[in-house]
């Protein structure tokens, strides 16, 4: 018999206690404060960018053009047409001139203006910048507890459709043929698209930011799906490796990734990997695991995981199945449902971490942890506030600008939801945080308080 879920504390409070709770709400104060406390020198970071326009003709700094894009992915402003209209406003203008540090600001900048630089800016300076905000997060310790077995930062690697055209839209398209039925006949069509693979850092439970990213482009009209992302995800690990080289990493994908190149690449730059296990992409693993196990070869155990289901695990099975890379599998199953009506779930792994009695509940919760760069990553981009498929600019280096400044948006805005009192208190959904994080920008006169309120040093409690 299932157990009766206990309502969560903001299911009890009162309407009263709720607006008593939203006036304790500083809004877009706040982001400025977390702003300055992790990343104190991210204007700065974005000024020392390679500045693509003619320096005769500058206006706004590149801290404001970026800034300001940042902001409107964070209040879920959707178009830059939108954008441009809604952030029109002088307690608007008067908090970026806070927030960036340029006096000089007097207006908004134009959207076209926007966009005319993200078109000539390089994309390798918005990544450089995530990977300073990136470093800047992991060298503080509050961060430290989730880490796999204590020691291990865990990355998960997914890739996700960002565009879809119906004819080629520039030389970096993707293509796949889909078959559709007109007038009773099947008809082949072909349809293009831009992809991306993300790389993921699990820092705490919600706080799962963007690490890395590779823009898969078209290599040829003939290249398959998973070719195009295998060869994708060696271009990012490589980097991966150069820019975090001390770092104890546990790389996590699904089973597109689970093959003895990726194995290698992992084993030569001493990480970890837990990676989904199919039959039909493993299948001499497989098959070496069953045989195994039917003699009776793997250690068992039960009522593990949060729904007390059974554990099982087979060390070194690379060895019966004769392949080179380390394989320690693992599976996990349960039953859902009513005595009539059950319900079966199963998962298996790969790793190359030694598996025991002792580790195997953490490597269970770990293992089920990667649908989070879907449903906490590409899915609430997709669906919540940022809208990321919403095409900004149809030029395709605007584009990958524009992406990455959504992922920038992202690390602030995840800590902002952590931090936020209204998350916590009264557990107010992402929309409703991030449209009142755009009713303070667009109405929130700052104040003298407010001031020492941000510049002040203070500890900083997540969730």
């Amino acid at each position: 018999m299932q157990k009766k879920k206990m309502k969560k504390k903001a299911d009890w409070l009162t309407k009263a206690k709720k607006r008593k709770a939203k006036k304790k709400d500083r809004g877009i104060v706040d982001v400025i404060m977390l702003m300055r406390h992790f990343f104190k020198e991210l204007p700065q970071w974005l000024d020392e960018m390679t500045d693509p326009r003619n320096l005769s003709y500058i206006i706004y700094t590149q801290s404001d053009l970026v800034l300001m894009g940042i902001l409107k992915n964070m209040c879920a402003v959707k178009s830059m047409r939108s954008m441009e209209e809604t952030f029109n406003e002088q307690q608007c203008i008067d908090t970026l001139r806070l927030l960036f540090g340029d006096q000089s600001l007097m207006e908004m900048p134009h959207a076209d203006t926007l966009n005319y630089y993200l078109e000539r800016l390089s994309p390798a300076c918005l990544a450089n910048v995530r990977k300073k905000m990136v470093k800047s997060l992991i060298r503080k310790k509050s961060f430290y507890r989730s880490k796999l077995l204590g020691k291990y930062w865990r990355i998960i690697i997914d890739g996700t459709g960002l565009f879809y055209f119906r004819e080629k839209h520039c030389k970096n398209c993707l293509v796949t043929t889909i078959t559709r039925e007109e007038d009773g006949k099947e008809v082949k069509l072909k349809r293009y698209y831009h992809k991306v693979l993300e790389a993921k850092l699990v820092l705490a439970p919600g706080i799962i930011i963007s690490l890395d990213t590779e823009f898969i482009e078209n290599e040829n009209e003939d290249v398959s799906k998973n070719d195009c992302e295998l060869n994708a995800a060696k271009r990012l690990l490589e980097r991966l490796s150069r820019d975090y080289p001390r770092r104890p990493i546990c790389l996590q994908g699904d089973a597109l990734y689970a093959a003895e190149p990726v194995m290698k690449i992992c084993r030569g730059h001493g990480w970890k990997y837990i990676l989904t296990q199919k039959a039909s992409r493993q299948k001499v693993l497989s098959e070496s695991y069953d045989w195994i196990a039917e003699g009776g070869g793997a250690e068992t155990v039960e009522g593990i995981g949060k729904e007390g289901g059974s554990g099982e695990y087979i060390n070194h099975v690379e060895k019966t199945a004769g392949k080179e890379e380390e394989a320690n599998m693992y599976r996990y199953w349960y039953e859902t449902g009513e005595a009539n009506k059950k319900e079966a779930h199963e998962f298996q792994w790969i790793t190359n971490i030694e598996l025991s009695k002792k580790n195997l509940d953490e490597m269970i919760e770990a293992g089920r942890g990667r649908w989070k760069i879907e449903n906490e990553g590409f899915n609430n981009q997709k669906n919540g506030i940022y809208d990321i498929e919403h095409l900004n600019s149809r030029d395709s280096n605007a584009m990958k600008n524009h992406y990455l400044i959504t992922q920038i948006a992202d690390i602030i805005m995840q800590i902002y939801l952590s931090f936020s009192t209204l998350r916590k208190e009264i557990g107010q959904s992402i929309k409703n945080t991030s449209s009142r994080l755009l009713e303070s920008f667009r109405s929130h006169t700052v104040t003298d308080e407010d001031v020492s309120y941000i510049t002040r040093y203070t500890t900083v409690y997540l969730e």
